[in-house]
């Protein structure tokens, strides 16, 4: 039986993975159903913008959230911090000297643990270029880097969404093989391993895809929407 719902944001409740604009269906499902499950958001956004996100998306007080990529998790009200402090926006700011066009994506300044930094470069290019710095620096082995297709991430190497959902089933007394988790990117793929039902929108990535318990034939939000409707309810 499913007791937990957790959903990805970006490139899962979007539109699609290349906007920022919430499906407007899936927020009415996730309303639909949100007397009968609960619901929870697993993101790599910072916290202010992940529990405003719950608020308007229609999620009761207290809901269950986790912020930047595990980092960290919210529950009833009750913040818990998972990451050690590296004071990554010291070493974002040297990497924005150090790599032209690098620049703070606009929660910069509301984020604690995983920094999230710009450039108009291909994604890939810009985590090597990035990495080969932080070698310079003696980080590369305390830093993971990543790409989520919106912005380059630094975070703690022992960090991830995966860590923060087996802790938020602890603190919530909730089986993770009954937990229901549904995304579209690599940041999702070690949750596979961890919850019972691991889901992937039909544009996620080929690895999610390849990981995930059931993948989806819609992408993004429609995915999403027709799933919470017609396929959660089986389970």
């Amino acid at each position: 039986m499913v007791n937990l719902v957790l959903l990805d944001i970006d490139g899962t409740l979007t539109r699609d993975r290349s906007t920022e604009a919430l499906d407007p269906d899936a927020i009415a499902a996730i309303q639909e159903i949100a007397g009968n499950y609960i619901i929870g958001l697993v993101t790599g956004n910072a916290l202010i913008v992940t529990q405003a996100l719950s608020r308007y998306i229609g999620l009761p007080k207290g809901s269950p959230l986790i912020a930047e990529n595990g980092c960290i998790v919210e529950y009833r009200g009750e913040v818990h911090e998972l990451c050690e402090d590296l004071n990554l926006k010291e070493v974002a700011l040297r990497l924005m000297k150090l790599i032209p066009g690098l620049r703070p994506t606009y929660q910069f300044n509301y984020r604690k643990f995983d920094i999230t930094l710009w450039a108009p470069r291909d994604p890939h290019e810009l985590v090597g270029v990035v990495m080969a710095e932080l070698r310079e620096m003696g980080l590369d082995s305390k830093v993971r880097v990543s790409h989520s297709g919106y912005a380059l991430h630094l975070q703690p190497a022992n960090s991830s969404k995966a860590v923060a959902v087996r802790y938020l089933c602890g603190i919530m007394g909730v089986s993770c093989n009954d937990v229901v988790y549904i995304g579209d990117s690599d940041t999702d793929v070690d949750v596979m391993d961890v919850v019972g039902y691991g889901v992937a929108v039909s544009n996620a990535t080929d690895e999610l895809k390849r990981r995930a318990r059931i993948v989806l034939d819609k992408p993004s939000g429609r995915g999403v929407a027709d799933f919470l409707r017609n396929y959660l309810p089986r389970l």
